[in-house]
Protein backbone atom coordinates (compact mmCIF):
# COMPACT_ATOMS: atom_id res chain seq x y z
CA UNK A 1 0.00 0.00 0.00
CA UNK A 2 2.99 2.74 0.55
CA UNK A 3 3.90 2.86 -2.99
CA UNK A 4 1.26 5.43 -3.45
CA UNK A 5 1.18 6.66 -7.29
CA UNK A 6 1.09 10.73 -6.69
CA UNK A 7 0.15 11.57 -10.17
CA UNK A 8 -2.73 9.33 -9.73
CA UNK A 9 -5.58 12.04 -10.40
CA UNK A 10 -8.86 9.97 -9.06
CA UNK A 11 -9.54 9.80 -5.10
CA UNK A 12 -7.26 7.55 -2.78
CA UNK A 13 -9.22 6.25 0.42
CA UNK A 14 -6.27 5.32 2.39
CA UNK A 15 -7.91 3.61 5.96
CA UNK A 16 -6.86 1.17 8.89
CA UNK A 17 -7.63 -2.43 7.54
CA UNK A 18 -10.15 -2.92 10.46
CA UNK A 19 -12.22 0.25 8.63
CA UNK A 20 -11.91 -1.40 5.08
CA UNK A 21 -15.56 -2.49 4.88
CA UNK A 22 -16.41 1.08 5.17
CA UNK A 23 -14.79 2.16 1.88
CA UNK A 24 -18.14 1.73 0.20
CA UNK A 25 -20.13 3.86 2.56
CA UNK A 26 -16.96 7.20 2.60
CA UNK A 27 -16.94 7.33 -1.56
CA UNK A 28 -21.13 6.72 -1.89
CA UNK A 29 -20.97 9.92 0.75
CA UNK A 30 -18.57 11.82 -1.19
CA UNK A 31 -19.71 11.40 -4.41
CA UNK A 32 -21.17 14.70 -4.65
CA UNK A 33 -17.82 16.72 -4.06
CA UNK A 34 -14.73 17.80 -6.83
CA UNK A 35 -12.55 15.26 -4.68
CA UNK A 36 -10.09 14.98 -8.10
CA UNK A 37 -6.43 14.84 -6.72
CA UNK A 38 -7.39 13.56 -3.08
CA UNK A 39 -6.32 11.40 -0.49
CA UNK A 40 -9.17 10.58 2.45
CA UNK A 41 -8.09 9.57 5.78
CA UNK A 42 -9.67 8.56 9.19
CA UNK A 43 -8.00 10.23 12.38
CA UNK A 44 -6.08 8.81 14.97
CA UNK A 45 -8.45 10.95 17.42
CA UNK A 46 -9.87 9.06 20.51
CA UNK A 47 -13.09 9.91 20.56
CA UNK A 48 -16.12 7.26 19.98
CA UNK A 49 -17.42 8.79 16.28
CA UNK A 50 -15.20 8.38 13.70
CA UNK A 51 -13.87 11.18 12.21
CA UNK A 52 -11.70 11.99 8.69
CA UNK A 53 -10.19 14.31 5.77
CA UNK A 54 -10.48 15.02 2.66
CA UNK A 55 -6.36 16.58 2.06
CA UNK A 56 -5.89 17.57 -1.76
CA UNK A 57 -2.64 16.32 -3.51
CA UNK A 58 -1.75 20.10 -3.38
CA UNK A 59 -2.25 20.32 0.01
CA UNK A 60 -0.05 17.73 0.90
CA UNK A 61 3.14 18.42 -1.20
CA UNK A 62 2.58 22.24 -0.23
CA UNK A 63 2.83 21.02 3.74
CA UNK A 64 6.25 18.22 2.77
CA UNK A 65 8.06 21.22 1.06
CA UNK A 66 7.96 23.29 3.54
CA UNK A 67 9.06 20.61 5.73
CA UNK A 68 11.45 19.44 3.48
CA UNK A 69 12.89 23.21 3.53
CA UNK A 70 12.57 23.47 7.35
CA UNK A 71 15.40 20.78 8.32
CA UNK A 72 16.87 21.54 5.03
CA UNK A 73 16.68 18.09 3.73
CA UNK A 74 18.21 17.06 0.35
CA UNK A 75 18.31 14.30 -2.50
CA UNK A 76 20.99 12.23 -0.21
CA UNK A 77 18.50 12.09 2.82
CA UNK A 78 16.99 8.64 3.52
CA UNK A 79 13.57 8.70 5.41
CA UNK A 80 12.53 5.96 7.13
CA UNK A 81 8.75 4.92 7.11
CA UNK A 82 7.71 4.19 10.57
CA UNK A 83 3.74 4.99 10.56
CA UNK A 84 1.09 4.08 8.57
CA UNK A 85 0.20 5.39 5.18
CA UNK A 86 -3.43 5.82 6.43
CA UNK A 87 -1.71 8.05 9.04
CA UNK A 88 -1.17 11.62 8.11
CA UNK A 89 2.22 11.06 9.36
CA UNK A 90 2.82 7.97 7.39
CA UNK A 91 1.52 9.69 4.15
CA UNK A 92 3.55 12.99 4.80
CA UNK A 93 6.54 10.84 4.91
CA UNK A 94 6.33 9.86 1.03
CA UNK A 95 5.32 13.52 0.28
CA UNK A 96 8.30 14.67 1.57
CA UNK A 97 10.55 11.85 -0.30
CA UNK A 98 8.37 12.15 -3.53
CA UNK A 99 9.19 15.97 -3.85
CA UNK A 100 12.88 15.18 -2.90
CA UNK A 101 13.14 11.71 -4.86
CA UNK A 102 14.70 11.03 -1.50
CA UNK A 103 14.98 6.47 -0.91
CA UNK A 104 12.19 5.79 2.24
CA UNK A 105 13.25 2.48 3.76
CA UNK A 106 9.90 1.16 5.29
CA UNK A 107 9.85 -0.51 8.59
CA UNK A 108 5.93 -0.66 9.68
CA UNK A 109 6.18 -3.48 12.02
CA UNK A 110 7.20 -2.07 15.56
CA UNK A 111 9.86 -4.22 17.06
CA UNK A 112 12.78 -2.06 18.54
CA UNK A 113 16.21 -3.70 18.08
CA UNK A 114 14.94 -4.90 14.13
CA UNK A 115 13.75 -1.32 13.53
CA UNK A 116 17.21 0.24 14.38
CA UNK A 117 19.47 -3.02 12.71
CA UNK A 118 16.84 -1.38 9.70
CA UNK A 119 16.79 2.17 9.45
CA UNK A 120 20.99 1.83 9.79
CA UNK A 121 20.97 4.48 6.71
CA UNK A 122 17.95 6.41 8.04
CA UNK A 123 18.93 10.05 7.96
CA UNK A 124 15.06 11.22 8.96
CA UNK A 125 12.37 9.66 10.45
CA UNK A 126 9.01 10.06 12.72
CA UNK A 127 7.40 7.93 15.45
CA UNK A 128 5.22 8.35 18.64
CA UNK A 129 5.34 9.00 21.95
CA UNK A 130 4.82 5.01 22.83
CA UNK A 131 7.66 3.66 20.27
CA UNK A 132 10.13 6.59 21.85
CA UNK A 133 9.42 5.07 25.07
CA UNK A 134 10.75 1.66 24.11
CA UNK A 135 13.58 2.91 22.41
CA UNK A 136 14.39 4.17 26.30
CA UNK A 137 13.18 1.76 28.32
CA UNK A 138 15.09 -0.64 25.91
CA UNK A 139 18.18 1.46 26.47
CA UNK A 140 18.67 1.30 22.42
CA UNK A 141 21.47 3.70 20.92
CA UNK A 142 20.15 5.97 18.33
CA UNK A 143 22.07 5.10 14.85
CA UNK A 144 24.90 7.06 13.41
CA UNK A 145 23.51 8.55 10.61
CA UNK A 146 20.18 9.31 11.78
CA UNK A 147 20.00 13.28 12.18
CA UNK A 148 16.35 14.04 13.23
CA UNK A 149 13.88 11.77 14.99
CA UNK A 150 10.28 13.39 14.93
CA UNK A 151 8.00 12.72 17.41
CA UNK A 152 4.40 13.53 16.91
CA UNK A 153 1.12 11.86 16.83
CA UNK A 154 0.56 12.79 21.00
CA UNK A 155 1.63 14.26 23.98
CA UNK A 156 5.49 14.42 24.55
CA UNK A 157 6.56 14.64 28.22
CA UNK A 158 9.50 16.60 28.89
CA UNK A 159 11.00 13.78 31.07
CA UNK A 160 11.08 11.57 28.53
CA UNK A 161 11.70 13.56 25.72
CA UNK A 162 15.31 14.90 27.61
CA UNK A 163 16.09 11.10 28.80
CA UNK A 164 16.52 10.11 25.02
CA UNK A 165 18.42 12.82 24.12
CA UNK A 166 20.74 11.46 26.99
CA UNK A 167 20.64 8.28 25.38
CA UNK A 168 21.59 10.14 21.75
CA UNK A 169 18.52 10.23 19.85
CA UNK A 170 18.17 13.36 18.01
CA UNK A 171 14.65 14.58 19.28
CA UNK A 172 12.79 16.71 17.14
CA UNK A 173 9.48 18.32 19.20
CA UNK A 174 6.66 18.67 16.40
CA UNK A 175 3.19 20.08 16.91
CA UNK A 176 0.73 19.02 14.04
CA UNK A 177 -2.49 18.20 12.87
CA UNK A 178 -4.28 16.11 10.16
CA UNK A 179 -6.03 19.55 8.88
CA UNK A 180 -3.01 20.97 7.80
CA UNK A 181 -1.53 17.71 6.09
CA UNK A 182 1.02 17.49 9.37
CA UNK A 183 3.34 20.28 10.46
CA UNK A 184 2.20 23.26 11.65
CA UNK A 185 5.08 23.64 13.32
CA UNK A 186 8.60 22.42 14.43
CA UNK A 187 11.28 22.51 16.57
CA UNK A 188 14.52 23.16 14.49
CA UNK A 189 17.10 21.29 16.20
CA UNK A 190 16.95 18.62 18.98
CA UNK A 191 18.05 20.61 21.90
CA UNK A 192 14.98 23.63 20.95
CA UNK A 193 12.07 23.47 22.85
CA UNK A 194 11.10 26.34 20.30
CA UNK A 195 8.42 25.35 18.18
CA UNK A 196 9.37 27.18 14.69
CA UNK A 197 5.81 28.20 12.58
CA UNK A 198 6.13 26.99 8.96
CA UNK A 199 5.77 29.85 6.45
CA UNK A 200 2.92 28.31 4.57
CA UNK A 201 0.85 28.87 8.22
CA UNK A 202 -1.34 32.31 9.16
CA UNK A 203 -2.11 31.42 12.78
CA UNK A 204 -3.60 34.09 14.90
CA UNK A 205 -5.59 33.37 18.66
CA UNK A 206 -8.69 34.73 20.23
CA UNK A 207 -8.97 35.84 23.80
CA UNK A 208 -9.06 32.27 25.40
CA UNK A 209 -5.53 31.48 23.25
CA UNK A 210 -7.70 29.25 20.82
CA UNK A 211 -5.81 28.82 17.82
CA UNK A 212 -7.25 29.90 14.64
CA UNK A 213 -5.27 28.90 10.96
CA UNK A 214 -5.19 29.97 7.25
CA UNK A 215 -2.99 27.59 5.32
CA UNK A 216 -2.08 26.35 1.98
CA UNK A 217 -2.41 23.20 3.30
CA UNK A 218 -5.34 23.24 4.62
CA UNK A 219 -7.93 20.35 4.18
CA UNK A 220 -10.61 20.57 1.64
CA UNK A 221 -13.54 18.96 3.50
CA UNK A 222 -13.85 16.58 7.26
CA UNK A 223 -16.43 14.03 7.62
CA UNK A 224 -18.01 12.32 10.85
CA UNK A 225 -18.92 8.43 10.41
CA UNK A 226 -21.85 7.45 12.46
CA UNK A 227 -25.23 6.12 12.15
CA UNK A 228 -25.09 8.40 8.90
CA UNK A 229 -22.48 10.34 7.21
CA UNK A 230 -21.88 13.94 8.01
CA UNK A 231 -19.66 16.58 5.60
CA UNK A 232 -18.40 19.45 6.06
CA UNK A 233 -16.37 22.16 4.33
CA UNK A 234 -13.53 23.68 5.84
CA UNK A 235 -14.44 26.98 4.68
CA UNK A 236 -18.02 25.99 6.55
CA UNK A 237 -15.65 25.51 10.00
CA UNK A 238 -13.83 28.60 9.15
CA UNK A 239 -14.03 32.25 10.11
CA UNK A 240 -12.64 34.99 7.30
CA UNK A 241 -10.64 32.06 5.99
CA UNK A 242 -9.19 30.71 9.36
CA UNK A 243 -10.24 27.25 10.54
CA UNK A 244 -11.10 27.16 14.05
CA UNK A 245 -9.10 24.27 15.71
CA UNK A 246 -9.66 22.62 18.94
CA UNK A 247 -5.92 23.79 20.31
CA UNK A 248 -4.91 26.51 22.82
CA UNK A 249 -1.42 27.76 22.18
CA UNK A 250 1.03 30.93 22.70
CA UNK A 251 2.26 32.69 19.96
CA UNK A 252 5.26 34.63 19.24
CA UNK A 253 6.21 36.42 15.93
CA UNK A 254 7.71 33.42 14.89
CA UNK A 255 7.08 30.64 17.29
CA UNK A 256 4.08 28.66 18.56
CA UNK A 257 3.49 26.69 21.89
CA UNK A 258 1.08 24.48 22.26
CA UNK A 259 -0.64 24.35 25.75
CA UNK A 260 -3.45 21.70 25.17
CA UNK A 261 -6.83 21.35 23.71
CA UNK A 262 -9.62 23.46 24.13
CA UNK A 263 -10.77 22.12 28.01
CA UNK A 264 -7.63 21.22 28.61
CA UNK A 265 -7.71 23.49 31.88
CA UNK A 266 -10.59 22.16 34.39
CA UNK A 267 -11.78 23.27 37.78
CA UNK A 268 -11.46 20.08 40.30
CA UNK A 269 -12.83 21.22 43.60
CA UNK A 270 -11.91 25.07 42.79
CA UNK A 271 -8.64 24.31 41.77
CA UNK A 272 -7.85 24.88 37.80
CA UNK A 273 -6.51 21.70 36.93
CA UNK A 274 -3.69 22.23 33.67
CA UNK A 275 -3.81 18.61 31.71
CA UNK A 276 -0.54 18.73 30.51
CA UNK A 277 0.75 19.49 33.53
CA UNK A 278 -0.91 16.56 35.02
CA UNK A 279 0.46 14.39 32.12
CA UNK A 280 4.00 15.46 32.34
CA UNK A 281 3.29 14.84 36.11
CA UNK A 282 2.18 11.32 35.84
CA UNK A 283 4.52 10.53 32.83
CA UNK A 284 7.44 11.49 35.26
CA UNK A 285 6.22 9.16 37.73
CA UNK A 286 5.52 6.28 35.20
CA UNK A 287 9.27 6.90 33.07
CA UNK A 288 10.87 6.51 36.87
CA UNK A 289 9.15 3.23 38.14
CA UNK A 290 8.71 1.48 34.71
CA UNK A 291 4.86 2.01 34.28
CA UNK A 292 4.85 3.73 31.05
CA UNK A 293 1.34 3.40 29.27
CA UNK A 294 0.21 1.08 32.31
CA UNK A 295 -1.33 4.37 34.18
CA UNK A 296 -4.41 6.83 32.74
CA UNK A 297 -6.25 9.22 33.91
CA UNK A 298 -9.53 10.68 32.61
CA UNK A 299 -11.67 14.06 33.64
CA UNK A 300 -15.16 12.88 34.37
CA UNK A 301 -18.72 14.83 35.37
CA UNK A 302 -19.75 14.19 39.01
CA UNK A 303 -22.94 15.68 40.66
CA UNK A 304 -21.51 16.98 43.60
CA UNK A 305 -17.89 18.63 41.99
CA UNK A 306 -18.47 19.21 38.57
CA UNK A 307 -15.53 17.63 37.44
CA UNK A 308 -13.96 14.55 39.00
CA UNK A 309 -10.45 12.92 38.69
CA UNK A 310 -10.32 9.06 37.61
CA UNK A 311 -6.87 7.33 37.86
CA UNK A 312 -7.37 4.07 35.30
CA UNK A 313 -4.25 1.63 36.78
CA UNK A 314 -3.55 -1.53 35.64
CA UNK A 315 -4.85 -4.43 38.15
CA UNK A 316 -0.93 -5.25 38.83
CA UNK A 317 -0.14 -1.87 40.27
CA UNK A 318 -3.59 -1.09 42.05
CA UNK A 319 -1.58 0.69 44.72
CA UNK A 320 0.49 2.80 43.34
CA UNK A 321 -2.26 5.92 43.59
CA UNK A 322 -0.77 6.07 47.07
CA UNK A 323 2.51 7.33 45.85
CA UNK A 324 0.90 9.58 43.07
CA UNK A 325 -1.58 11.76 45.27
CA UNK A 326 1.28 13.52 47.46
CA UNK A 327 2.68 14.47 43.96
CA UNK A 328 -0.70 16.05 42.57
CA UNK A 329 -1.19 17.93 45.43
CA UNK A 330 -3.64 20.05 45.76
CA UNK A 331 -5.41 18.42 43.25
CA UNK A 332 -7.14 14.71 44.89
CA UNK A 333 -7.65 11.54 43.04
CA UNK A 334 -11.60 10.91 43.20
CA UNK A 335 -11.69 7.61 42.21
CA UNK A 336 -8.96 4.47 41.13
CA UNK A 337 -9.95 2.49 38.34
CA UNK A 338 -8.79 -0.65 38.13
CA UNK A 339 -8.78 -2.22 34.65
CA UNK A 340 -7.03 -5.21 33.14
CA UNK A 341 -6.27 -3.56 29.63
CA UNK A 342 -6.35 0.24 27.78
CA UNK A 343 -8.49 0.76 24.83
CA UNK A 344 -5.91 2.68 22.35
CA UNK A 345 -6.04 3.79 19.35
CA UNK A 346 -3.37 2.27 16.49
CA UNK A 347 -0.75 4.92 17.55
CA UNK A 348 -0.96 4.18 20.71
CA UNK A 349 -3.35 6.82 21.96
CA UNK A 350 -5.80 6.10 25.31
CA UNK A 351 -9.52 6.22 23.45
CA UNK A 352 -12.04 7.84 26.16
CA UNK A 353 -14.50 5.04 26.40
CA UNK A 354 -12.91 2.52 28.13
CA UNK A 355 -13.58 -1.68 28.17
Amino acid sequence: MHNLDFKNTGIQVLVHPQYQDLVPKILEGLAPYDLKDHFVLLSSGTGGTLKGYALSKQALLANARATNEHFELTQNDVWGLSLPVYHVGGLSVLARAHLLKNKVVTVLKWNPEFWIKEISDVTITSIVPTQLYDLVRLNLKAPTNLRYLIVGGDFLSTKLKNKALEMGWPVIRTFGMSEVCSQLASAKTPESDDLSLFPIHSVKTNEDGQLFVKSESLFTLQFTLGSEMKVTLASELSIDGYYKTSDKVQLTDTTIKHLGRTGDEVKIAGHLVGLNNLRDTLEAYSLKNSLFGEIEFSIEGDERKGKKLVLQVLSQHSECHLEIAPLIHPVKIDEVRIVQTFNRTYLGKLKKSQS
